[in-house]
């Protein structure tokens, strides 16, 4: 007759066999390490193989069409890491094999695929009740998550598991002389902690900095290369002005004015300047930026020649990249 299977002490019966907290945060930051690099080439390939930052593109929004492929890559990855790792000979990811740890049933067993599975979606649970499931592995008497609780799991110490098992075999007078492994988390298992937390927490405020400063900049510059267009009718309104005041009519191209053609009144930013019915029309080209290559700024006369001021807008250019005056 085989001896009836035994599950699993509680924490505060063998020290040394369950996983804390604390370690199985340390294994998670070394998966999720292991995991970022995965999610950048993936998404590369998913959203079109470019390796220009969102926030620099026009728009800076990722196509709506992409979003399902993102997801089912965000999901499908990981569900494939944790679940294979977990259920293989290792009955762990890298993470949890960098600090000992492993997966197993409450009695102390190989988990198979299917339980894994359950355990990798019982997370999103665990997530979704403000991490209240996770938090579990810190007080259940097996230092189970709530996704491991659903599953019927253990997160252990190998050693420890291997030393239990040994005095589970053992003869009674001498399972005591088995040692019990060190508790406790490792000096670099803590280093490591401190760093993931530091990186966690300074990233998303680095990331919100940056989707507040990129936009920004981006306006600067481009309403810089704007004003450039806007200095270059200088000459130009001040002979449409000369001209309404001695002829009563507005001029109708540049010749009228004696000025060289458009395209030869150009700059680093402006492919020319163009007079037509009394308007200054500035063309931005050549190096301008793609949000205004190809627009147009329009300096329209307003009034008579004894109160003549200029009116500037544009057909086709965002009110936020054109100066004060011109929105």
């Amino acid at each position: 007759m085989t001896a009836p299977l035994q599950r699993l002490p509680a924490h505060y019966q063998d020290r040394g066999l369950h996983a804390g907290f604390w370690r199985r945060v340390v294994a998670y930051l070394i998966d999720g390490l292991i995991l970022s690099p995965v999610f950048v080439v993936l998404y590369l390939v998913v959203a079109g193989s470019s390796a220009v930052p969102l926030a620099m593109q026009p728009g800076g929004m990722v196509p709506f069409r992409v979003f399902p492929s993102l997801w089912l890559v965000w999901i499908l990855v990981p569900w494939l890491y944790f679940a294979l790792c977990e259920c293989s000979a290792w009955q762990a990811t890298p993470g949890k094999l960098a600090l000992g740890l492993g997966v197993t049933d409450e009695y102390g067993r190989r988990i198979g695929f299917g339980r894994a599975t359950g355990r990798f979606f019982g997370k999103f649970l665990s997530g979704f009740i403000l991490d209240i499931g996770y938090m579990l592995a810190g007080w259940t008497e097996r230092k189970q998550a709530l996704h491991d609780l659903m599953a019927g799991c253990c997160v252990v110490r190998k050693d420890g598991l291997l030393a239990w098992k040994n005095r589970e075999t053992a003869a009674p007078d001498s399972a005591a002389a088995t040692p019990l492994p060190r508790s406790g988390m490792p000096g670099w298992g803590i280093a490591l902690v401190v760093i993931g937390v530091c990186v966690f927490l300074l990233l998303p405020i680095a990331a919100i900095l940056a989707a507040i400063a990129i936009p920004t900049y981006q306006s600067y510059v481009v309403r810089s290369e704007v004003a450039q267009g806007l200095n270059l009718t200088g000459r130009a309104r001040s002979l449409v002005a000369e001209y309404i005041g001695q002829r009563g009519a507005l001029p109708n191209s540049n010749d009228a004015l004696g000025l060289p053609k458009p395209e030869a009144i150009h700059a680093r930013y402006v492919s020319s300047v163009r007079v037509i019915g009394g308007k200054v029309v500035v063309t931005y080209g050549n190096q301008a930026s793609a949000w205004i290559n190809g627009g147009h700024l329009v300096i329209a006369p307003v009034g008579n020649a004894a109160a003549l001021h200029w009116q500037c807008s544009s057909p086709d250019i965002r009110d936020r990249y054109l100066p004060e005056s011109c929105r």
